[in-house]
């Protein structure tokens, strides 16, 4: 029986929303990053960054150094500000939902290259083994980024989902 029957409360829900990507994802990637302004606060991930910073250090609010590569796996419940800001910088991948949201639509519009993945299990003691209840991206922005996803699109193959190249975007 579910919490909810047993004690007429709600369960609550976790604590967290960090889910680690999984070290597949950056070995088909084959590439490191300068940054990563939402890394988890205990550490625990393998995010192949130089600089991590975490929800004590304030990603969000920290100024990114112009020109740098970043990975940006942000918080799913408060994704906006995370790819407006990511817009903004102009250079890096973004991991984050398939969202019907003007965000998304705007990030999704400027992206060089879109990988439209297959749901796949994160990583992150609390929530390891379970996968994203909705769907997945991941957006480049500049032609190191666009490489990357087409790097990983051909070593993963169609199982893992479809890469999109905007018209007119990075080669």
């Amino acid at each position: 029986m579910s919490d909810l029957l047993l004690t007429g409360v709600a369960p609550t829900p976790p604590s967290t929303d960090e889910r680690y990507t999984p070290a597949w994802v950056f070995r088909a990637l084959g590439e490191s990053f300068d940054l990563d302004p939402a890394s988890p606060e205990n550490g625990g991930d393998c995010v192949p960054a130089a600089r991590k910073l975490t929800v004590l250090d304030d990603g969000l609010a920290t100024a990114w150094p112009g020109g740098a590569f970043v990975w940006l796996n942000p918080p799913f419940s408060n994704a906006t500000p995370w790819a407006r800001k990511f817009i903004a910088h102009g250079c890096g991948l973004w991991l984050g939902p398939v969202a019907n949201a003007a965000w998304f639509n705007e990030l999704a519009g400027v992206a060089d290259r879109l990988w439209l993945m297959r749901d796949f299990a994160f990583t992150h003691p609390t929530h390891a083994g379970k996968r994203s209840s909705m769907p997945l991206a991941m957006a480049a922005l500049g032609g190191r980024a666009a490489a990357a996803i087409d790097r990983a699109g051909r070593a993963t193959g169609p199982a893992t989902g479809v890469v999109v190249a905007r018209v007119g975007g990075a080669a």
